[in-house]
């Protein structure tokens, strides 16, 4: 209970806020829970981000992945994560390489590239070819910035509502448990993080309950347009910490 006595209300009350709204939007798009609440929750308190997020959208995302079970794609996903492993490589290579504000620019690239050739191709289809390549920009991305959803988002923007929740939601529930697993072992997670993280449980449950509302709502042509504002929001954001570090 130390670290709510480092939490003033009002701060934990703009949390919760916050933590509804990424869980809605995780829950009713496929992803964008990070992309929402760490930057937001980092600025007003280091202590709410980002390990009490990476607790909280775990459960989350097995929710999700088991709600929309019926939907998963077990080939694809496996592309996925065989390009994942490389990406993570190419990850930490260009870690050494380059600078911080260099690498947010690059991501962001890579994302509006994306962005550009699945807005260009009306018909855009999956291929193993594709799924491992989307594979390898998302580890990469996750490895350098903590962003790895816009790339795989992207590559499921033309599939129905549930085949994008339910096959993002499992590739991101075995990167969070492993993310989650490897902190833990090094001694990156606190108790401090875990109280944090389980006085934010109520406000993802809540965005899960408000998604069921959502989902009829924005399912379809909505939800193609969502994933590319979402995805250029992410490039935009990246871009502007890369300007602001240069």
């Amino acid at each position: 209970m130390e670290a709510l006595a480092h939490i003033t209300t009002p701060e934990f009350a703009v949390a919760f806020i916050v933590s509804f709204l990424a869980a809605a939007l995780h829950s009713t798009v496929g992803f964008g829970f990070a992309l929402l609440s760490v930057p937001l929750l980092s600025l007003l308190n280091p202590l709410f981000a980002p390990v009490p997020q990476l607790l909280v959208v775990f459960p989350l995302t097995l929710a999700i992945v088991w709600r929309e079970r019926h939907a998963v794609e077990v080939r694809s996903t496996l592309w996925i994560f065989a390009g994942r492993v490389p990406g993570a490589l190419v990850g930490v290579a260009l870690l050494k390489l380059l600078s911080t504000a260099a690498l947010d620019v690059l991501m962001s690239t890579m994302v509006i590239i994306g962005v550009v050739i699945v807005i260009s191709r009306g018909t855009f289809r999956r291929t193993a070819a594709r799924e491992f390549g989307a594979g390898v920009a998302s580890g990469t991305m996750a490895m350098v910035s903590a962003i790895g959803g816009p790339p795989i988002a992207l590559l499921y923007r033309n599939d129905a509502g549930p085949t994008v929740r339910a096959n993002l939601g499992l590739v991101f529930a075995v990167g969070l448990c492993i993310t989650i697993s490897v902190r833990a072992a090094a001694g990156e997670v606190s108790w401090d993080e875990v109280v944090v993280g389980a006085a934010l449980l109520p406000s993802v449950w809540l965005g899960l309950r408000a998604s069921h509302s959502l989902i009829p709502r924005v399912d379809g042509p909505r939800l193609r347009n969502i994933i590319v504002f979402v995805a250029g929001a992410a490039a935009l954001l990246l871009l502007a910490r890369g300007a602001l570090n240069w």
